[in-house]
């Protein structure tokens, strides 16, 4: 029977994409029906209206979000999103995300996730600060580093996490780091926390290669997307000894079949916000040879049409929901090795743990604790995902929810339900 799910207001957006994995994960995984239930209602949603004063005098109203999904494991966790595309529906579904991958890395964290409606390139740094602040400044009663912990997600950085931190402190009265992550290293940002989505993806992949006896010294690496996370994924391939054939953007692809200098290759972009030559149109890079696609641009990148292009042994899902059912099903039945974001998206929010932690104890650990730390909790999820999966016969994503929704059950059944 289908669940009886929240319904935004709006276009659900992905929201409707989590309940469509909630409910075929209901079949397989050992959980209360009112666990689920929970589950597809979000704890709270709030929607923000932002008055800025532009830098010309004018004001100009905003539109923004927060979601808490569930705070069953602990306080919630999520990103804060700048993207015009920024909706309530979306950002429902990507707070729910979070609460599967927390529970997917048993991370002590519930899901959140929020976004203002704004394309930032379109603002002055002042004008960014100014909306930012505000932003802040409205949820200032109901984030913290015990309750919601704000991070970085599309289209804001190290500058907005410092932004938020600041308004946050001055607000309360007292200089709290924990209630962001993501932040600069001199205000309590945690060493290596730049590059840990990228790296976490990579010792996935490795992880799981190395169970099914894939060779991937030499492999060919295709990474669709080159914001923060597809340029670490594709700086730690070229590093651990694989080959960066292509690298791709919204505006097209560079592709190189002797392989590309990274290095190089991103030094122009970052630069200059375009890559050294565009070879292909953005779709083209799906069907290239390579052992490796790596979706690390926007969710519903691979869509079902796009994965009949597909070449590569394996295809690694860093963005949230990058690959689409359809997708992932034709995927699966030709015999891909499929890492969902669930597994391979997490290096981010891992990292933001760590980085929380050494906030609330004022203590930090050297990059190389840090790392160690890192890849131990990386090596522990891969072979807990895999047992789950090989238990009841699942791929890597349904064993991947199975075990998220085990988890969340076991946490829902003992706290009970407040009167």
């Amino acid at each position: 029977m289908p669940l009886k799910a929240y319904r935004p207001p709006e276009d659900p957006g992905l929201w409707d994409t989590y309940l469509e994995w909630l409910e075929r994960a209901l079949k397989v995984a050992e959980a209360h029906p009112t666990t689920l239930e929970y589950l597809a209602h979000p704890k709270r949603l709030v929607t923000l209206s932002l008055p800025v004063v532009m830098d010309d005098g004018k004001v100009r109203i905003f539109q923004g979000y927060r979601v808490v999904h569930d705070i069953a494991r602990g306080p919630a966790k999520g990103g804060v999103r700048l993207d015009p595309g920024v909706t309530l529906g979306q950002t429902a579904g990507l707070a729910a995300w979070m609460t599967l991958k927390a529970a997917v890395y048993d991370l002590p964290f519930g899901g959140a996730a929020g976004g203002i409606a704004v394309d930032p390139k379109g603002l002055s740094p002042q004008e960014l600060e100014r909306l930012v602040r505000r932003y802040t400044a409205e949820l200032v009663g109901l984030i913290g580093p015990d309750s919601d912990i704000l991070g970085p997600d599309l289209g804001a950085d190290q500058q907005v996490m410092a932004w938020i931190m600041d308004t946050y402190s001055m607000t309360v009265g007292s200089t709290v780091p924990g209630v962001v992550t993501g932040k600069p290293h001199a205000l309590g940002g945690s060493e290596g926390r730049d590059d840990a989505a990228g790296l976490g993806a990579l010792l996935v992949l490795e992880a799981l290669a190395k169970r099914r006896g894939l060779d991937l010294r030499g492999a060919r690496v295709v990474v669709q997307g080159l914001g923060q996370v597809g340029a670490a994924v594709a700086l730690h391939a070229e590093r651990l000894g694989m080959r960066v054939v292509a690298v791709a953007t919204s505006m097209g692809g560079m592709y190189a079949p002797e392989g590309l200098d990274v290095a190089e290759v991103l030094s122009t972009y970052e630069a200059t916000g375009f890559l050294p030559r565009l070879d292909l149109a953005p779709e083209e890079v799906f069907g290239l040879e390579a052992e490796v696609l790596v979706l690390a641009a926007r969710e519903g990148a691979l869509d079902g049409d796009r994965a009949r292009q597909v070449q590569a042994q394996a295809v690694v899902e860093v963005a949230n929901f990058g690959l689409t059912p359809e997708a992932e099903a034709y995927l699966l039945g030709k015999g891909a090795l499929v890492v969902p974001d669930l597994l391979s998206g997490g290096g981010g929010l891992l990292a933001s743990y760590l980085e929380w932690v050494q906030d609330l104890n004022m203590f930090f650990w050297s990059p190389e604790e840090v790392r160690e730390r890192f890849e131990t909790r990386v090596a522990r999820v891969v072979d807990a995902v895999c047992r789950r999966a090989e238990r009841g016969g699942l791929d890597l994503r349904m064993g991947a929810l199975a075990l998220a929704l085990e988890r969340l059950d076991e946490a829902t059944r003992l706290r009970g339900v407040y009167p």
